[in-house]
Protein backbone atom coordinates (compact mmCIF):
# COMPACT_ATOMS: atom_id res chain seq x y z
CA UNK A 1 0.00 0.00 0.00
CA UNK A 2 2.85 2.29 0.95
CA UNK A 3 4.35 2.15 -2.72
CA UNK A 4 0.60 3.04 -4.27
CA UNK A 5 0.54 5.56 -1.96
CA UNK A 6 4.18 7.41 -2.72
CA UNK A 7 3.44 7.30 -6.52
CA UNK A 8 -0.47 6.30 -8.03
CA UNK A 9 -4.24 7.37 -6.39
CA UNK A 10 -2.44 8.52 -2.88
CA UNK A 11 -0.45 10.95 -4.19
CA UNK A 12 -3.46 12.15 -6.69
CA UNK A 13 -5.66 12.11 -3.93
CA UNK A 14 -3.22 14.52 -1.77
CA UNK A 15 -3.11 17.18 -4.73
CA UNK A 16 -6.65 16.92 -4.60
CA UNK A 17 -7.61 17.98 -1.49
CA UNK A 18 -4.51 20.47 -1.56
CA UNK A 19 -6.13 21.92 -4.81
CA UNK A 20 -9.84 21.99 -2.10
CA UNK A 21 -8.43 23.50 -0.02
CA UNK A 22 -6.94 26.58 -2.24
CA UNK A 23 -10.74 26.71 -3.06
CA UNK A 24 -12.18 26.44 0.10
CA UNK A 25 -10.10 29.19 1.50
CA UNK A 26 -10.45 31.59 -1.28
CA UNK A 27 -6.91 31.05 -2.80
CA UNK A 28 -8.32 30.26 -6.14
CA UNK A 29 -11.63 31.31 -7.13
CA UNK A 30 -14.60 30.70 -9.50
CA UNK A 31 -13.41 31.18 -12.69
CA UNK A 32 -9.84 31.26 -12.40
CA UNK A 33 -8.08 29.22 -14.78
CA UNK A 34 -5.21 26.82 -13.77
CA UNK A 35 -1.72 27.23 -14.65
CA UNK A 36 -0.86 24.69 -17.58
CA UNK A 37 -0.22 21.29 -16.68
CA UNK A 38 3.48 21.55 -16.68
CA UNK A 39 4.00 24.70 -15.00
CA UNK A 40 1.40 23.53 -11.92
CA UNK A 41 2.97 20.05 -11.85
CA UNK A 42 6.16 21.65 -11.03
CA UNK A 43 4.57 24.12 -8.56
CA UNK A 44 3.08 21.30 -6.91
CA UNK A 45 6.22 19.20 -7.45
CA UNK A 46 4.26 16.39 -8.77
CA UNK A 47 4.64 14.40 -12.42
CA UNK A 48 1.90 15.71 -15.41
CA UNK A 49 0.72 12.10 -15.22
CA UNK A 50 -0.22 12.57 -11.38
CA UNK A 51 -1.96 16.19 -12.05
CA UNK A 52 -4.11 14.86 -14.38
CA UNK A 53 -5.30 12.23 -12.31
CA UNK A 54 -5.82 14.69 -9.39
CA UNK A 55 -7.75 16.93 -12.25
CA UNK A 56 -9.88 14.60 -12.94
CA UNK A 57 -11.05 13.67 -10.08
CA UNK A 58 -11.80 17.11 -9.21
CA UNK A 59 -13.81 17.20 -12.93
CA UNK A 60 -15.80 14.47 -11.71
CA UNK A 61 -16.65 16.17 -8.26
CA UNK A 62 -17.84 19.36 -10.78
CA UNK A 63 -14.65 21.13 -8.96
CA UNK A 64 -12.79 22.07 -12.51
CA UNK A 65 -14.19 22.03 -15.87
CA UNK A 66 -12.02 22.41 -18.90
CA UNK A 67 -12.45 24.43 -21.87
CA UNK A 68 -11.36 23.52 -25.44
CA UNK A 69 -10.23 25.97 -27.48
CA UNK A 70 -8.65 29.46 -28.11
CA UNK A 71 -8.36 30.73 -24.64
CA UNK A 72 -9.09 27.14 -23.26
CA UNK A 73 -7.43 25.03 -20.11
CA UNK A 74 -8.94 24.15 -16.44
CA UNK A 75 -11.03 26.63 -14.68
CA UNK A 76 -12.34 26.45 -11.30
CA UNK A 77 -16.07 25.76 -11.65
CA UNK A 78 -18.77 27.58 -9.75
CA UNK A 79 -20.01 24.09 -7.99
CA UNK A 80 -16.39 24.64 -6.44
CA UNK A 81 -18.27 26.52 -3.63
CA UNK A 82 -20.49 25.09 -1.15
CA UNK A 83 -23.75 27.18 -0.65
CA UNK A 84 -24.36 28.55 2.35
CA UNK A 85 -27.61 25.92 2.35
CA UNK A 86 -24.75 23.36 2.09
CA UNK A 87 -22.50 24.90 4.75
CA UNK A 88 -25.88 25.48 7.27
CA UNK A 89 -26.40 21.86 6.45
CA UNK A 90 -22.73 20.92 7.21
CA UNK A 91 -22.53 22.60 10.29
CA UNK A 92 -25.77 21.09 11.47
CA UNK A 93 -24.11 17.50 11.27
CA UNK A 94 -20.67 18.75 13.63
CA UNK A 95 -20.81 18.03 17.05
CA UNK A 96 -20.08 20.52 20.22
CA UNK A 97 -16.35 18.04 20.76
CA UNK A 98 -15.70 18.56 17.07
CA UNK A 99 -15.77 22.35 16.94
CA UNK A 100 -14.37 22.34 20.22
CA UNK A 101 -10.75 20.27 18.64
CA UNK A 102 -11.07 22.27 15.03
CA UNK A 103 -10.94 25.65 17.32
CA UNK A 104 -7.79 23.55 19.86
CA UNK A 105 -6.26 22.76 16.57
CA UNK A 106 -6.59 26.40 15.04
CA UNK A 107 -5.24 27.94 18.53
CA UNK A 108 -2.58 26.03 18.52
CA UNK A 109 -1.41 26.36 14.67
CA UNK A 110 -1.97 30.36 15.11
CA UNK A 111 0.43 30.33 18.13
CA UNK A 112 3.12 28.81 16.70
CA UNK A 113 2.80 31.11 13.58
CA UNK A 114 2.54 33.95 15.59
CA UNK A 115 5.26 33.50 17.41
CA UNK A 116 7.49 32.65 14.36
CA UNK A 117 6.46 35.77 12.24
CA UNK A 118 7.55 37.65 15.01
CA UNK A 119 10.61 36.52 14.59
CA UNK A 120 10.97 36.20 10.94
CA UNK A 121 8.72 38.47 9.26
CA UNK A 122 10.16 41.55 6.85
CA UNK A 123 8.27 44.77 5.63
CA UNK A 124 7.14 43.19 2.74
CA UNK A 125 5.42 40.50 5.01
CA UNK A 126 3.90 43.32 7.21
CA UNK A 127 2.51 45.43 4.55
CA UNK A 128 0.92 42.70 2.75
CA UNK A 129 -0.69 41.66 6.25
CA UNK A 130 -1.99 44.93 6.81
CA UNK A 131 -3.62 44.85 3.75
CA UNK A 132 -5.23 42.00 4.09
CA UNK A 133 -6.18 42.91 7.47
CA UNK A 134 -7.89 46.13 6.15
CA UNK A 135 -9.51 43.92 3.36
CA UNK A 136 -11.06 41.89 6.13
CA UNK A 137 -12.38 44.85 8.02
CA UNK A 138 -14.07 45.93 5.53
CA UNK A 139 -15.56 43.07 4.24
CA UNK A 140 -19.55 43.15 4.24
CA UNK A 141 -20.77 39.18 3.07
CA UNK A 142 -20.10 35.97 4.89
CA UNK A 143 -17.74 35.42 1.26
CA UNK A 144 -16.05 38.32 1.54
CA UNK A 145 -15.23 37.35 5.16
CA UNK A 146 -14.38 34.10 4.81
CA UNK A 147 -12.23 34.69 2.20
CA UNK A 148 -10.24 37.82 3.55
CA UNK A 149 -10.08 36.06 6.93
CA UNK A 150 -8.29 32.98 5.51
CA UNK A 151 -6.04 34.97 3.53
CA UNK A 152 -4.70 37.32 6.42
CA UNK A 153 -3.68 34.24 8.50
CA UNK A 154 -2.38 32.03 5.21
CA UNK A 155 0.03 35.63 5.20
CA UNK A 156 0.94 34.93 8.54
CA UNK A 157 1.99 31.38 7.85
CA UNK A 158 3.50 32.68 4.88
CA UNK A 159 5.52 35.80 7.06
CA UNK A 160 6.49 32.91 9.54
CA UNK A 161 8.81 31.37 6.61
CA UNK A 162 7.74 27.78 7.08
CA UNK A 163 6.06 26.01 4.36
CA UNK A 164 4.36 23.42 7.07
CA UNK A 165 2.67 25.87 9.14
CA UNK A 166 1.23 28.01 6.12
CA UNK A 167 -0.14 24.38 4.93
CA UNK A 168 -1.45 23.38 8.37
CA UNK A 169 -3.03 27.07 8.13
CA UNK A 170 -4.47 26.23 4.97
CA UNK A 171 -5.91 23.35 5.78
CA UNK A 172 -7.61 24.75 9.37
CA UNK A 173 -9.06 27.48 7.08
CA UNK A 174 -10.77 25.18 4.46
CA UNK A 175 -12.96 23.73 7.35
CA UNK A 176 -12.66 26.57 9.96
CA UNK A 177 -13.35 29.83 7.65
CA UNK A 178 -16.44 28.91 5.65
CA UNK A 179 -18.02 28.41 9.06
CA UNK A 180 -17.01 30.80 11.05
CA UNK A 181 -18.49 33.51 8.45
CA UNK A 182 -21.40 31.05 7.94
CA UNK A 183 -24.15 33.57 8.76
CA UNK A 184 -22.02 36.77 7.69
CA UNK A 185 -21.49 39.23 9.93
CA UNK A 186 -24.31 38.23 12.55
CA UNK A 187 -22.18 34.70 13.03
CA UNK A 188 -19.52 36.64 14.69
CA UNK A 189 -18.14 39.96 15.51
CA UNK A 190 -16.46 42.03 12.72
CA UNK A 191 -15.37 44.45 14.69
CA UNK A 192 -13.86 42.26 17.50
CA UNK A 193 -12.39 39.81 14.79
CA UNK A 194 -10.50 43.25 13.16
CA UNK A 195 -9.78 44.64 16.43
CA UNK A 196 -7.65 41.25 17.04
CA UNK A 197 -5.65 40.87 13.65
CA UNK A 198 -4.20 44.59 14.36
CA UNK A 199 -3.42 43.39 17.60
CA UNK A 200 -1.60 40.59 16.35
CA UNK A 201 -0.08 42.57 14.03
CA UNK A 202 1.60 44.92 16.37
CA UNK A 203 2.81 41.72 18.52
CA UNK A 204 4.64 41.21 15.32
CA UNK A 205 6.01 44.39 13.99
CA UNK A 206 7.82 45.18 17.77
CA UNK A 207 8.76 41.44 17.59
CA UNK A 208 6.93 40.41 20.90
CA UNK A 209 6.95 36.66 20.23
CA UNK A 210 5.04 36.37 23.61
CA UNK A 211 2.23 38.99 22.43
CA UNK A 212 2.28 37.50 19.48
CA UNK A 213 1.80 33.69 20.43
CA UNK A 214 -0.97 34.88 23.12
CA UNK A 215 -3.25 36.77 21.41
CA UNK A 216 -2.77 34.41 18.06
CA UNK A 217 -4.63 31.61 20.15
CA UNK A 218 -6.78 33.92 22.15
CA UNK A 219 -8.23 35.05 19.09
CA UNK A 220 -8.69 31.38 17.73
CA UNK A 221 -10.29 30.33 21.38
CA UNK A 222 -12.90 33.49 20.85
CA UNK A 223 -13.64 32.52 17.84
CA UNK A 224 -14.44 28.79 18.65
CA UNK A 225 -16.80 29.91 21.62
CA UNK A 226 -18.47 32.13 18.71
CA UNK A 227 -18.85 28.80 16.46
CA UNK A 228 -19.98 26.63 19.68
CA UNK A 229 -22.43 29.42 20.62
CA UNK A 230 -23.54 29.60 17.41
CA UNK A 231 -23.97 25.48 17.12
CA UNK A 232 -26.61 25.62 20.31
CA UNK A 233 -28.50 28.57 18.91
CA UNK A 234 -29.17 26.07 15.61
CA UNK A 235 -29.87 23.28 17.71
CA UNK A 236 -32.87 25.08 19.39
CA UNK A 237 -34.37 25.50 16.04
CA UNK A 238 -35.47 23.36 12.84
CA UNK A 239 -33.85 23.87 9.75
CA UNK A 240 -36.62 25.64 8.25
CA UNK A 241 -36.24 28.28 11.58
CA UNK A 242 -32.85 28.97 10.32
Amino acid sequence: MRGVDASGAGLSDRISRQLESAIAVGLLNDGDKLPPENVLAEQLGVSSITLRQSLAEMRLKGLVETRRGRGGGSFISGKALATPEQLLSEFRRRSPEDLRDLGDLAATVAAGVGRRAALRADEQDLRRSRELADRFARASTAEELRRTDSRFHISLGVAAQSRRLTNATIQVHSELAALMWIAGPSAGSVKTASEEHDAILDAIERRDEEAADRLSAAHFERESETLLDFFLELATTTPEEA
